[in-house]
């Protein structure tokens, strides 16, 4: 933490939403295809190839069948938070198996938008604890495999998905899984506001806290369990490319969250009046920065690792090339996560723009609704 949370920080945070009033009211917009994108690539050509997985449509409706059963279908917010699946994991072979991970969205999904971090703050305090009760219980569910005798909606949802996940899954990928399911829940569900922290993240520290906060490490796990082809540690790093696929992985994550930041910087600073955003971490970390230094400054970070992952991607395809001489199998393996991870990527920005969760007046071209 760089700094304590002080009346000062506090005045910056509403000035900043008092700047964002004035530039909707003057029409200022800014494209983030061109904040995210240089003089030599666009993120649009980037996404031009992108396709969401072809299950979506049914196992979206499976997903909704599934939730209203289960009594943890949200209106409005679930068609929209519903039809990423589909996006972010367009390679899972099956519509089972898209259903399954369907489901796993949906339960993080309701967590979010009833008692996530930008809903923990407002909760009275009796809810407050009723949540880290639930969170408690449903980490103890995932770690067990067994549900209470006065399962709740949310756990008797868990329960089912644990069980049709497990059934499906290999198992040492699903004790994975689960530790990293349970390394999201825990910072997830509560309030990080940096009144309620007692202090200020650094930018770094905000990105680290963010990246674990955001889901997207188990999300790509997921990606090799829609395949059903599971990536062999040991092996890969035999090979020398376990570094540069860690690191692609953690790149994919800070893109996913950090330009999510940056999409749904209305819905959570100004709707929700959350400041556990890049762009508030940003401002508040430069003395003296406006509302437009902020947003510039966040998508800088977004398009610097933009530009990382390419990179680097590229360098990992050619090792796996190579690799494909001495072991085939293996090279096909990793060749496929990193086509899943760039679709991760590529989802990222197809599925923001696309959806209406963070349609409405915005600072942000992509964010206006198209009357």
């Amino acid at each position: 933490m760089v700094s304590e949370y002080t009346s000062a920080l506090e005045r910056e945070i509403v000035d900043m939403r008092g700047q964002h009033e004035m530039l909707l009211r003057t029409g200022r917009q800014w494209s983030l295809r061109a904040m995210f994108g240089t003089p030599d690539w666009d993120i649009i050509d980037y996404c031009r190839d992108f396709r969401p997985n072809r299950f979506g449509e049914q196992a979206c409706a499976e997903v909704e069948r599934f939730c209203r059963e289960h009594g943890i279908w949200l209106e409005p917010a679930g068609p929209h938070y519903n039809s990423m699946t589909p996006y972010l994991h367009p390679g899972a072979v099956s519509a089972e198996r898209m259903t399954i991970i369907g489901l796993y969205n949906a339960i993080l999904f309701w967590l979010n938008d009833t008692v996530g971090r930008e809903k923990f703050g407002h909760l009275g305090d009796d809810e407050q604890r009723q949540a880290r009760v639930a969170i408690d219980r449903l980490c103890a569910l995932l770690c067990t495999g067994s549900a209470p005798a006065d399962a709740t909606p949310l756990e008797t949802s868990t329960s089912a998905f644990l069980t049709m996940l497990s059934a499906r899954a290999d198992a040492d990928w699903l004790d994975r899984f689960i530790e990293a399911t349970v390394a999201h829940l825990r910072p997830a569900i509560q309030d990080q506001n940096a009144r309620a922290r007692g202090g200020l993240l650094s930018v770094a520290e905000y990105i680290d806290l963010r990246a674990q906060v955001s889901g997207m490490y188990p999300a790509i796990a997921l990606c090799e369990f829609g395949r059903d082809d599971y990536l062999p540690w040991e092996l890969i790093r035999r090979t020398g490319l376990a570094g540069d696929l860690l690191r692609l992985r953690v790149l994919t994550v800070e893109i996913g969250a950090l330009m999510n930041d940056v999409f749904s910087f209305e819905k959570e600073c100004i709707v929700d009046l959350a400041d556990f955003n890049l762009i508030p971490a940003v401002l508040l970390n430069h003395p003296g920065y406006s509302l437009e230094d902020a947003v510039r400054g966040a998508t800088e970070i977004v398009r610097a690792r933009l530009a990382e992952f390419r990179e680097l991607c590229a360098v990992a395809t050619e090792r796996c090339d190579r690799l494909a001489a001495v072991d085939a199998a293996l090279a096909s393996t990793v060749a496929t996560h990193l086509a899943d991870l760039v679709a991760c990527v590529q989802a990222t920005w197809v599925w923001q723009v696309k959806t209406l969760r963070y349609k409405g007046a915005s600072i942000f071209r992509e964010n206006g609704l198209q009357l």
